[in-house]
Parts: C-alpha cells; structure tokens; sequence
C-alpha cells in the first residue's frame, strides 16, 4: 500500500465517501448493531456519518441486521 494512500469507506446512510478515520463503524452482534470503537470487533462491519440521520437510516436497514 502507498504511504500517502488514505483508505476510503461510504456512509451506509448517505453514501458520502471519506476516511475510514472520519467515520464510525458499526457491527451487528446478536441481531444488535453495536458501534465498534476501537475498529477490532469480529465480523462484517458497515460505516456511518456522525450525523443523526444517517444512524437513523443505518439502524433501520434490514440489510445490515441480516449480516449477523
């Protein structure tokens, strides 16, 4: 990987792209989405804005609670 390569993820509620850095991520553990603060949780993991609206829209997708 390049040194100066920023790794880019999208915002499963806004589809804006940005730094893997700049976004939370989010797991799905028992049927429960579980913010994962320190990036190590196993499993498939989705990634949100900060923003109110976009955790609303990811913790209302049925898509993500069927990756448990």
């Amino acid at each position: 990987m390049n040194r100066g390569h920023v790794p880019q993820r999208t915002c499963r509620g806004c589809g804006r792209k940005g730094p893997r850095a700049g976004l939370l991520r989010f797991v799905v553990i028992g049927g429960r989405l579980v913010e994962d603060q320190q990036g190590g949780m196993p499993g498939k993991g989705v990634y949100c804005c900060d923003q109110d609206v976009c955790r609303e829209r990811l913790a209302k997708s049925k898509k993500v609670l069927k990756a448990d």
